[in-house]
């Protein structure tokens, strides 16, 4: 994933994250342009599930979204 600066649009480098939970990130990032500088946390969540894992974490609930949970419903009843 590439992640910019907010303001100028510019690269910006991940310095640090920490993963608190299994499905969520803090990361902490730096702009790359000299003239802009910022720096700044971006929070990263999984919000939806559009292919089921094959090895699922019995912990982890992703919901489905609701085009793949239609086609997985359809594959069940053929």
């Amino acid at each position: 994933m590439r992640i910019t600066c907010p303001h100028c649009g510019e690269r910006a480098l991940t310095r640090t994250s920490k993963r608190p939970l299994p499905t969520f990130y803090e990361v902490f990032a730096q702009c790359t342009n000299p003239h802009c500088g910022w720096g700044g946390k971006f929070l990263v969540e999984a919000v939806l599930t559009y292919s089921p894992s094959l090895a699922p974490d019995a912990d982890v609930s992703i919901p489905m979204a609701a085009p793949a949970r239609q086609a997985l419903l359809a594959q069940l009843n053929d």
